[in-house]
């Protein structure tokens, strides 16, 4: 992980459902979090994800999972600007809790794409998500 722009902090309560027959919060849940984050930061940012001709669609999703995470928790995931190409840009993410700040429960990243929803053809990103990323 580099420590690049902090684009986005989310908060997001563990849900006893969350947790798998080994005691801790299943491992598909982890892309959900993310997921909720990303998502959370599009529209604190003001990128429309609905009923849009142009938007971003998942390419790749990396995620480390370095400790497990148990109930009750609320899972802190922080998004952090990563590489930018001509119609995709990377972003990584840390995992932590509120309960245990300092340790590092998951890292990685997610690869988007920006494309024509219509064609299903990549376009460049808008230079407006361009700027999100030059935010410090």
């Amino acid at each position: 992980m580099t420590d690049e722009t902090l684009l986005h902090t989310a908060h997001i309560p563990v849900r006893w459902g969350d947790m798998d027959s080994y005691g801790h919060v299943n491992n598909i849940i982890y892309m959900q979090y993310l997921e909720e984050a990303r998502v959370a930061w599009f529209e604190l940012a003001g990128v429309a994800m609905s009923n849009v001709p142009f938007g971003p669609v998942i390419l790749q999703t990396q995620h480390t999972y370095l400790k497990p995470v148990v109930h009750p928790a609320t899972v802190v995931v922080e998004l952090r600007a990563g590489a930018m190409g001509r119609s995709s840009l990377v972003i990584e993410h840390r995992l932590s809790t509120l309960e245990d700040p300092l340790t590092l429960y998951g890292e990685g990243y997610c690869k988007l794409v920006w494309i024509d929803h219509g064609s299903g053809q990549s376009v460049p990103l808008p230079e407006t998500v361009r700027a999100l990323f030059a935010v410090t």
